[in-house]
């Protein structure tokens, strides 16, 4: 009698632990996924003109460091030096802490599954120059505005973007390193 008790305890506690971790694992995808605003923006970076060819795997981390420690760091973070260009904005401290938080919870993606156009505009292996590996955008500020990373052969920095009419307009950069 006590080992049929022991085999269904065991049996009900295997199940719940299943149950616990299925729901966990739920809600941390759910956290990760791309919503369609970034998927926008990812189209519009991915397919403009004027960028060099894209890598088709995005990147959560550079200089051997996540990408959200580099904005976490960044006290009073003036994207763009608001002497220099009128787009640039500063960010609170709300606004950070948001970025900082969608930027640690990213994994990285293949663009070509997200992006599904007829021509296929990523690169497999990172030849020459004329390339950049991305990160996910993050999109804030009601739609508005939108940031994400990007680094090439010689340096790596964070782009802001604008929606501009519906399109989304690279405005200037935040360099991280430069060799």
């Amino acid at each position: 009698m006590e080992l049929k008790f022991k085999k269904r305890f065991f049996l009900i506690s295997m199940i719940i632990g299943i149950s616990f971790l299925a729901s966990y694992k739920s809600i941390t995808f759910q956290s990760k996924a791309i919503n369609e605003e970034e998927l926008g923006v990812l189209r519009d970076i991915v397919l403009a003109d004027s960028l060099p060819i894209i890598y088709y795997k995005t990147t959560i981390s550079d200089i051997n460091q996540p990408l959200s420690r580099h904005l976490f760091y960044l006290s009073d973070f003036d994207i763009c030096n608001s002497l220099v260009n009128m787009d640039s904005m500063a960010l609170d401290r709300e606004e950070r802490n948001y970025l900082v938080e969608r930027f640690s919870t990213m994994e990285i993606a293949n663009v070509n599954k997200l992006v599904r156009e007829p021509k296929n505009h990523t690169l497999k292996k990172l030849q020459g120059h004329d390339w950049l590996v991305i990160s996910l955008p993050v999109v804030f500020r009601d739609g508005k505005y939108a940031i994400y990373y990007s680094k090439g052969e010689y340096s790596g920095q964070f782009i802001l973007m604008k929606n501009i009419d519906g399109s989304w307009k690279d405005v200037c950069y935040y360099s991280i390193w430069n060799e």
